[in-house]
Formats: C-alpha cells, structure tokens, sequence
C-alpha cells in the first residue's frame, strides 16, 4: 500500500510559536511511518517557510532552528511554496495561536486545495475569538461567564460601567490568544486599569469576564470512525499562586491534571453534554477542545480550542490514554478523519 503523504505544520508568528514547534514534533515524531510519508514545514514568526521532506532523522533542535539545520529547504514564502504541496495527501496543522487557529492559515490550504486536519475556516475564526465565540454561546442559551466588552476608544465612562456590572476578581483577555498569553487576573480597580491599558496597544477590542468559582475542566471532542465523541475530561487543579490554569500551569508542570476526573458520574456526563454542544454549535470539523468551569451542577463554558497541542503535556493525548489509546493511535485517528473529506 502505497504511504499517504503527510505535511506536519508548525511555527508561525504567534505568541505560540514556541508551543507550536513542540507540538509539530511531536506529531511528526508518532505518526505511523508505516502508513505515512511525513514531512514537516516550519513557518518562521516572519512567516517564512522551511521545508524538510525526510523527518526520520529529524530532532528537536533541527525544528527549532529550521534556518540552518541541514534537513531543512527555504525559505519560501506563500506565494511561492507550491512544491511543498504537491501529491501530499494533507497537512497535519500543528500550529496555535494567529495565523493558524484562527482559521487564515486554513483559509490558505483551501485555496491550494489542501487537505487538512481539524477546523475549517469559520468555525476556527469563530471559536479562536474569544468575544464573538461568546456571542455564539449565548445565543446557543450555552452559559458562558458574564462579561464586557472595552474596546479601542473607549474611556472612563466604559471602565466606570464595567465597574459597576462585575465584581473583582476579574480576568481581562486578549480576545484572540491562545496558551492563556496577553491575559491576566486583576482584584481591583488599579490592577484593572493598567491590565486594560497594555493589551490596549494590541487589540482593538478586550474582553473583561466574571471569575466563576468552581472546578474547572478541559473537555476533548474527537469523531472516531464517523462518531463524534466526548473523552475523560481532565481536571485542572492549578498549584500556583495564579489561581487559574495560566501559562505556567499549562507548560511548565505547575498544575494537576486528573484524567479521568474524581467526580461523580452525573459531573462527568454534564461536562461532556456540554463540549458536545459546543463542538456542534460552532460547526466544528474532526476534534476540538473546550474549557469549562463547573459550580453548582452548572457549567460554564470559558472557550474553545479548535486546534488543542498535541506536546507531551498536552490534554487530548492525556484523554485519549486514559481510555486505552496511544498516541499513535489519537494521530492516526485525526488524519483518517482529514481524508475523508
């Protein structure tokens, strides 16, 4: 049988970038080399690309230093990359952040008429906008934690408001980071006004969003032979002081993360229901990922992760293994789901 050719993405010019490249070797280091030809494609923060064909030999470093590593070939720039596209069966997108969970890099696979693996466009731009996903999940009656919106151009008479309609603390969020980069927990009207104040220099507009106290969770949603289905969630204990799962509670070890979660089945079910309906309601493709906080016998949904990291401290691998399945196996599931359509 002849290989399927795949094109592991990675890189990008996203806060992520660094993420992105462990993830991208990651998948490149466990897909089948049995059933697939894979090659990797490292885009710089420039969004320069770099082109290894042969990956057998290929190591960490190479694809963090893509521009001097011999297995590498470029850079080429989008317009001009046709070669890397030819005959390859699809692109494993291993990229996070702007420029490929937001669904422009997608957007450019569609247009080459390249196969890829998870979200299309809409659903990508959708669910990576934390404001307008938002929007959606209201409008989905799908509860979400109240929330303002500062935008550019905004002034006192907006924070004034924002004062008045939430209590501290609060968490003030680009609305289009991923890797709980450009966002902060603010417990008073000082921390506030300068949180808002640096993300104000990136973004056109901020979300300001109501802590809700409960347990919080991360839900994988993955379609297995035709099936679409919810995982284990896991359950996110941060050990930091930071008292939400932050940056350094995702990569850096400073959390727990409990698979399958210490609570009653009706918790579980609950959870799982509702990374279901967020999935379906964004009209989500192959898997996804959804954060979720649970109080009450509630739950709120906190945001969507159209493209989850596929590291060795990442969720959905976590998931997946807690139901029997290798990483190997999860890959070989995402590519299998890509080239059906």
């Amino acid at each position: 049988m002849e290989k399927k050719k795949i094109v592991v993405v990675m890189g990008g010019p996203s806060a992520e970038h660094e993420i992105s490249l462990k993830t991208g070797f990651q998948v490149v280091s466990n897909l089948d080399k049995n059933k697939y030809s894979v090659s990797a494609l490292v885009i710089s923060k420039n969004k320069e690309f770099r082109f290894a064909q042969n990956t057998l030999q290929i190591t960490q470093e190479d694809i963090n230093n893509a521009e001097t590593s011999p297995f590498f070939k470029g850079g080429y720039n989008p317009c001009d990359s046709m070669p890397i596209w030819e005959n390859v069966s699809g692109a494993f997108l291993a990229l996070h952040g702007e420029f490929g969970e937001d669904g422009v890099f997608q957007g450019y696979l569609d247009t080459l008429g390249v196969k890829y693996t998870g979200c299309g466009v809409l659903s990508s731009a959708i669910g990576m906008h934390k404001i307008l996903a938002k929007k959606v999940f209201n409008a989905s009656d799908i509860a979400t934690p109240p929330y303002s919106i500062f935008r550019k151009g905004d002034g006192e008479n907006e924070i004034k408001e924002i004062l008045a309609k939430h209590p501290f603390p609060l968490f003030v969020k680009a609305p289009q980071s991923g890797s709980s980069k450009l966002m902060s927990r603010v417990a008073n009207e000082e921390d506030l006004r300068s949180a808002i104040k640096e993300l104000s220099a990136n973004c056109d507009s901020i979300l300001v969003e109501e802590n809700v106290k409960g347990d919080e969770f991360s839900c994988p949603v993955i379609e297995i032979n035709g099936e679409l289905r919810a995982l284990f969630p896991i359950y996110i204990k941060p050990k930091n002081d930071a008292g939400f799962f932050d940056y350094n509670a995702k990569y850096l070890g400073e959390s727990e993360e409990i698979c399958p979660p210490p609570h009653d089945k009706e918790t579980v079910e609950l959870i799982q229901k509702t990374a279901l309906a967020v999935h379906k309601v964004l009209e989500c493709r192959g898997y996804s990922r959804t954060d979720i906080i649970v109080r009450n016998k509630a739950a709120y949904v906190l945001e969507i992760n159209t493209l989850p990291g596929m590291t060795a401290a990442s969720l959905i691998p976590k998931a997946f293994a807690a139901e029997g399945g290798s990483f190997s196996e999860l890959l070989d599931i995402i590519v299998s789901d890509m080239l059906k359509f």
